[in-house]
């Protein structure tokens, strides 16, 4: 590789991830110019992880570190458009229709039966996947409602 494409190449990694690293402080101080701190906990925590993670990612990317592939080819984003779809619809409709706890239960069951490989006719897949749905929600309404207190969506449901 010649010295110049060696500086293209550091460039093309080191601008997408300083602009990163920039949404990233930005997002860490929003979190933390609040008057009232408690439901800014969980926001907090992603925040300085996010903040830590571009931090890196951008020292790496200076350094000449950053690894990257060939990029995605056609059938991967075909396999891909179902979920982004569905999360697009979700982030926008579902949630703060049905709420945070009922909208995420329905998109992640639809999102298992949208890539699990199993028929839909297969009634032991059918149990498989709203037991894991619903065992998911659980471990996330934990997690957010009851540790870290995080205030969701409320909808026509929780």
């Amino acid at each position: 590789m010649t010295e110049r494409n060696e500086v293209a190449g550091r460039l093309q990694q080191a601008v997408p991830s300083g602009l990163v690293l920039l949404l990233a402080i930005w997002i860490a101080f929003v979190s933390f110019d609040v008057d009232d701190p408690g439901p800014y906990l969980f926001p907090r925590l992603i925040a300085i992880t996010m903040l830590v993670l571009a931090a890196i990612s951008f020292q790496r990317a200076l350094r000449g570190k950053s690894r990257t592939g060939v990029g995605l080819d056609s059938r991967v984003l075909v396999n891909l458009a179902p979920g982004v779809v569905l999360m697009l619809i979700y982030v926008f409709f579902i949630a703060e229709f049905l709420g945070f706890y009922v909208g995420s239960l329905i998109s992640f069951l639809l999102l298992c039966t949208i890539y699990d490989p199993h028929r839909y006719t297969d009634l032991k897949a059918w149990i498989r996947r709203l037991g894991v749905s619903v065992g998911f929600i659980a471990v996330m309404y934990v997690l957010f409602a009851l540790v870290l207190k995080v205030q969701t969506p409320r909808g026509i449901f929780i």
